[in-house]
C-alpha cells in the first residue's frame, strides 16, 4: 500500500502545483495529508464496505474539494478542477499500472 499512496501524493502533488505555481513544499504537504486521509479510507471501503468504485471516488472528489478550498484559501470552482484532475490522473495511471 506504500507504493500507491508515494504516487498518488506526487502525482496530486504535481496537478495541485500546475494550478497553484508557489509554496511546492506547503502544496506537497497538503497533498500528503488529504492523501493519507482519502486513499486508506477509500481503499478500505472499496474492499470491504461498497466496491462501488465510480460512488466511492466520488465521495473522494468531494471530500478533496473541500480541503482543497480551504487549505488553499481558493475559489469552489478552481479546487473541484484541481481535484477532478488530480483523481482522474491518478485513477488512471493506477488502472494502467
Amino acid at each position: 500500500m506504500l507504493r500507491p499512496w508515494m504516487l498518488t501524493v506526487f502525482i496530486e502533488f504535481v496537478i495541485i502545483w500546475l494550478f497553484i505555481r508557489k509554496e511546492p513544499g506547503k502544496l506537497l504537504l497538503y497533498s500528503l495529508l488529504i492523501n493519507s486521509l482519502t486513499l486508506p479510507l477509500a481503499t478500505y471501503s472499496y474492499i470491504y464496505l461498497y466496491p462501488k468504485l465510480l460512488l466511492i471516488e466520488s465521495l473522494v472528489i468531494m471530500v478533496e474539494w473541500i480541503f482543497l478550498k480551504f487549505l488553499l484559501e481558493i475559489n469552489y470552482t478552481k479546487a473541484l478542477a484541481i481535484s477532478l484532475i488530480a483523481n482522474a490522473s491518478t485513477f488512471l495511471v493506477g488502472y494502467f499500472l
